[in-house]
């Protein structure tokens, strides 16, 4: 009996023990990226890009009369046609600039050429 006695005691013991200490915290996972901030999304102008890399084309090519001649004409048309609200984008901007800059330079290779060959022709320099 005694035995029965002890065991009683001690689960009475126990739980007392366990009713004065307070309830552990409970385990909650952390939620990560529940709240995710996304940045919008500019949809890229295929047409912009292109008007650049036209430009970019035309002034490399623009000591070859019909590559800058070409390519300066091409890249002004797609930077018109790539305008969205009445407004041109960044690479728009970009390509109608390098567009302009290398149709401007074919103009000035054919002047030159022009000019070289009436001088030569009526006879100043290479004489």
């Amino acid at each position: 009996m005694d035995e029965n006695n002890q065991i009683e005691n001690n689960q009475i013991e126990n739980n007392q023990m366990e009713e004065n200490q307070p309830d552990p915290l409970p385990l909650v996972e952390p939620e990560y990226n529940k709240h995710t901030y996304e940045q919008p999304q500019e949809t890229q102008n295929n047409m912009a890009l292109a008007s650049l890399v036209m430009g970019i084309i035309g002034i490399v090519t623009s000591c070859c009369c019909y590559g800058g001649l070409i390519f300066g004409s091409l890249g002004i048309l797609f930077a018109l046609l790539s305008r969205t609200e009445g407004r041109f984008d960044k690479y728009a901007k970009a390509g109608l600039i390098t567009s302009i800059i290398a149709f401007a330079l074919v103009i000035v290779v054919i002047f030159a050429a022009i000019f070289l060959s009436l001088v030569r022709h009526i006879g100043g320099i290479y004489e």
